[in-house]
């Protein structure tokens, strides 16, 4: 509407320029020449516009295929995260349930070793008990058999409740072992132990007059004994076996579920390993897909922009085309109207009767024209310069265009200003933008690895404590079974000592006796007179005697030897012990620098993660404020953008016809 409002004024301007100068040429053929340079004007426009909207509907479309080919890649990018990030976190929750499935097995391990230890010391203490009682035992029967095997008179040179006390420690021995005699000991030999047990001295005499009427109760007597000292012996060789085998039994378990235990640690720690990568790369997967998520947005958010200026721009380019064929038409109309042969002829014969308008009447006309130009651009400026025309003279109205057209100049070049402060604080907020974008995102990634560090400072705190604790006990329960040791091997130490003085002091009796007197040979008594024995005769020691001072030498060195073998085990005991002390102090020294450590670690990562929340606080509100400044340009410079070229071409167009009107107005004079 302005563009032909200024062509009507340029029209008229140009009407009234031929009117002043008469006959110089004819007006309608000055017209006709116009029209076809707007004509040629208007095709090439046309011919531009083409060009142009040729090129956005490349750009649209170019711009909705590429971001919706970016929002269906980044779509199927969160589809497939998603399926990983699911994967990923069972994958973590069934490492977790392995390892308590672990735990709980290596604890069940660890309660199997404490009973097992337990139990095997309380075996142990029985087999070493039967093996100290069995070893008592033998000795009474053996003590038992060479006292009753001797004479008499050598029986009753014992020290005064000596063959008393071997009776009776005899007998404990039997009673204790009653059940394993069943099957040796018959009705009548018990019989006869009780006879022995019950009066010991008045059983020996009366084995001594019954031995030499050919009853040998005596005898009888000690090959019981002796055939109960074989049978404690036999059951003293279980026992030793039995206490090889419990030993061995006891260090095989103990190895084995110390592997267990082992592995089970390693496996548990292995699969910690396995469920932090997880979580990590889970959260990693989370922050690609939230980032597609924003990628998604941004690009439906351009779609969107793109939907609604190709939407406008179709619009607007139908309207456009149909308004400048309706111009072609109107100035193509006008030629075919004007240049006709007809026309011509018509106009010829007219022209003669045009009169000359004087100077007032073309003033007025320019006034006119002016002033519907004013009203059509609603321009305060024309309709003041159109009052003016016919007011203040030509001179003025000339002065008074000049004005106008210097005013509308400043107006273009300020706007062209104007234009590229909004181009350069656009760019710059956009850069500003971006730069806030990236802090934030950085940021972000910086809280998520500081949220998983702190998280996995946490557990391994918690694991450590926990192998703390469990070292802890583990040394408690080793003091424990230690001073059990200890106290076993006392007690074993003081048995061996006690027996050994008392195989001593056998031995120094027996030797008093018999390295003191050597064997005498016993001639067999002749009777004197009849019905009176003989006398005793000479007196033989027992053959045995001193096999039995070398037997109990044996014995008194193997308890020595057995002594020896005690205390070395002892001292062993003791410096195995005290080494399980130093490496397990030391193992939990080091665990607690670990968990020093990862305390600082921890408290470190927590002062970091508060640190990068408040810079992402920072960042998010650096964000709020560039989204205010990018909508105070939008409404500041959006219009001036959108409308920027008509505007500039409206602008030249009036400048254009204010000066074909300044040059009408100076070919009146």
């Amino acid at each position: 509407m302005a563009r032909a409002s200024l062509l009507l004024l340029i029209q008229l301007s140009s009407g009234l320029k031929l009117a002043a100068e008469q006959d110089k040429d004819r007006p309608v053929s000055k017209v006709v020449k116009m029209l076809k340079t707007m004509q040629e004007t208007l095709e090439t426009e046309k011919a531009t516009d083409q060009d142009m909207y040729k090129d956005l509907s490349c750009w649209c479309k170019e711009n909705k295929k590429g971001k919706s080919a970016d929002v269906e890649q980044a779509t199927s990018a969160i589809s497939r995260l998603g399926k990983e990030i699911q994967e990923l976190n069972a994958s973590a929750q069934r490492l977790a349930t392995e390892m308590e499935s672990i735990s709980e097995e290596v604890k069940k391990s660890t309660a199997t070793l404490d009973q097992a230890r337990l139990i095997h010391g309380n075996k142990m203490d029985e087999l070493n008990s039967e093996q100290s009682e069995l070893n008592s035992d033998i000795t009474a029967v053996s003590s038992a058999a060479t006292a009753i095997g001797g004479r008499a008179t050598q029986l009753l040179q014992l020290p005064e409740g000596r063959l008393k006390e071997i009776a009776m420690a005899a007998q404990a021995a039997v009673n204790k072992r009653s059940g394993l005699l069943d099957n040796t000991l018959s009705l009548r030999d018990r019989e006869r132990l009780d006879a022995f047990f019950q009066d010991p001295e008045k059983f020996v005499k009366e084995s001594s007059l019954l031995q030499k009427k050919g009853d040998d109760q005596g005898g009888e007597l000690t090959g019981m004994f002796n055939a109960m000292k074989e049978d404690f012996q036999k059951n003293l060789e279980s026992v030793t076996k039995a206490l090889a085998r419990e030993k061995g039994s006891y260090e095989e378990l103990m190895q084995s579920k110390k592997n267990e235990i082992q592995a089970g640690e390693a496996s548990i720690e292995s699969k910690r390993q396995q469920r932090v990568e997880k979580r990590k790369d889970m959260i990693e997967k989370k922050f690609l897909m939230e980032e597609k998520q924003k990628s998604i947005a941004t690009a439906q958010e351009f779609l969107a922009l793109v939907e609604e200026k190709c939407s406008i721009t179709d619009a607007e380019w139908a309207e456009r085309q149909k308004t400048r064929q309706a111009e072609i038409d109107s100035v193509a109309q006008a030629i075919s109207v004007l240049d006709g042969e007809e026309s011509h002829a018509l106009f010829a014969k007219t022209y003669s009767f045009i009169q000359k308008d004087s100077l007032d009447r073309r003033l007025k006309q320019a006034a006119q024209v002016i002033s519907k130009a004013g009203r059509s651009r609603s321009d305060s400026r024309l309709i003041g310069l159109a009052a003016s025309v016919e007011i203040k003279g030509l001179e003025k109205v000339k002065k008074a265009i000049d004005e106008m057209r210097e005013a509308l100049k400043k107006e273009q070049q300020d706007e062209v200003g104007q234009k590229d402060f909004c181009v350069g604080a656009f760019a710059n907020n956009e850069a500003k933008k971006q730069a806030a974008e990236a802090e934030k995102n950085g940021h972000s990634s910086q809280v998520d690895m500081l949220q998983i560090k702190l998280d996995s400072a946490a557990s391994d705190a918690s694991d450590t404590k926990g192998k703390i604790e469990a070292t802890e006990e583990g040394l408690s329960t080793e003091t424990q079974n230690h001073k059990k040791e200890l106290k076993d091997f006392a007690s074993t130490l003081a048995d061996q000592k006690a027996s050994q003085k008392l195989l001593k002091k056998a031995l120094a009796k027996l030797k008093e006796f018999y390295e003191a007197k050597p064997a005498l040979v016993q001639t067999k008594a002749t009777p004197t007179t009849e019905g009176v024995p003989a006398g005793l005769g000479d007196y033989k020691t027992n053959s045995k005697g001193l096999s039995v001072l070398q037997l109990l030498q044996d014995v008194i060195t193997d308890t020595e030897a057995m002594e020896q073998e005690t205390n070395r085990a002892n001292a062993d005991a003791v410096k195995d012990y005290n080494k399980l002390v130093d490496a397990t102090n030391k193992d939990i020294a080091a665990l607690k620098k670990e968990l020093d450590n990862l305390h600082m670690i921890k408290a470190q990562a927590k002062s970091d993660f508060l640190a990068a929340k408040k810079s992402l606080k920072g960042d998010a509100k650096e964000l709020a404020d560039l989204a205010a400044e990018t909508a105070d340009l939008h409404e500041s410079c959006d219009f001036l953008m959108k409308n920027f070229e008509l505007r500039q071409s409206a602008r030249t167009e009036e400048l254009d016809g204010l000066q074909q009107a300044k040059a009408v107005l100076s070919g009146s004079q």
